[in-house]
């Protein structure tokens, strides 16, 4: 087969491809839309930073995905394709900023605003940020077609962090996915270990682990297609990574909500301690809704003027817990 008959086919694999992707990504936006306005544009929190993350993966996404879809379906130049190819992966930062920002918040909740904790996800957010930010300027470039004009097709070129360094453009979103799963679990499995649970922190969970697993693989795929040789295909899964950690990311943020909507009355229960544990609190601070844990033995304060500190859950704000 020819070098232009196995292009031609390649283009077409990948248009295919993209335009099944994107189709996901619209028909969830759309089916999504009651949920949306009911926990979002109706909350009267105003704009949270959760609201604000929100909008940017859901929103600046579907307009990524119209720059994507020119960008693949268009018919460039070579000289163009050399001047731009960075583009395309630099503005797609934000929605991978945007998506760990909204798990970095979750775990900053589930510890109870922990200033400690705050600080360690700090740095994990700006190491991360750095790593996004310099694999596009120094390990992108584009694959060299039979000939021009045709689609600009991303590739990685060796540079002085190393000849795979683009391989850490989606290892390290995986390696902040494994880090914040693992966090989220030590806490819920912490929790149950001192008898006490929630049904928001097991949404938490639920929904977090599956969120890493879908995601994970995600990255993993993309890693490994970008170690195989064929430069053609290497960045095929690129545009359906974003668009689906978008579509998981915003399901996180409206599933959370609603849990807590459903679950905002008190409801207390004994668990096999002896010992009363109040599940969600949920009170006026400042004419916001602000959620706290709290667990209470005989003899203790009432649970509405005292929170556990015993284990770092404290009172946190709405841009904190309610993603």
């Amino acid at each position: 087969m020819s070098d232009d008959l196995k292009l031609l086919g390649v283009i077409n694999v990948a248009q295919t491809y993209i335009a099944c992707t994107t189709s996901i990504l619209i028909w969830d936006w759309l089916s999504c839309l009651p949920q949306e306005w009911k926990y979002i544009w109706k909350s009267n929190r105003g704009w949270s930073p959760v609201k604000i993350l929100y909008c940017l993966v859901r929103y600046y996404t579907l307009a990524v995905l119209i720059v994507t879809d020119v960008w693949f379906f268009a018919k460039w130049s070579e000289a163009s394709c050399a001047k731009y190819v960075r583009i395309l992966p630099g503005i797609a930062v934000p929605i991978d900023l945007s998506v760990e920002l909204v798990l970095a918040v979750r775990i900053y909740a589930l510890y109870g605003c922990n200033k400690r904790v705050g600080a360690f996800l700090g740095v994990l957010i700006a190491g991360f940020l750095g790593v996004m930010i310099a694999v596009p300027i120094l390990a992108f470039d584009y694959t060299r077609l039979p000939s021009w004009p045709g689609p600009c097709v991303v590739t990685g070129k060796p540079s002085i962090a190393g000849p795979k360094f683009i391989i850490a453009f989606y290892a390290s979103p995986m390696t902040f996915d494994i880090i914040m799963t693992a966090m989220t679990v030590y806490k819920v499995m912490d929790h149950t270990r001192h008898g006490w649970s929630s049904s928001l922190m097991n949404r938490m969970l639920r929904d977090g682990l599956f969120y890493f697993f879908a995601i994970t693989s995600l990255n993993l795929l993309n890693v490994i297609f970008f170690i195989q040789p064929n430069e053609l295909i290497q960045a095929i899964n690129a545009p359906m990574s974003i668009q689906i950690s978008s579509v998981l990311c915003c399901r996180l943020i409206l599933d959370l909500r609603s849990e807590n909507q459903a679950k905002a009355a008190v409801r207390k229960y004994s668990n096999t301690r002896g010992r009363w544990v109040t599940d969600i609190i949920q009170e006026e601070f400042h004419n916001q809704d602000t959620l706290q844990f709290s667990g209470r033995s005989p003899g203790a304060q009432d649970p509405e003027s005292q929170v556990s500190t015993q284990d770092g859950i404290t009172k946190c704000s709405d841009f904190a817990f309610i993603v």
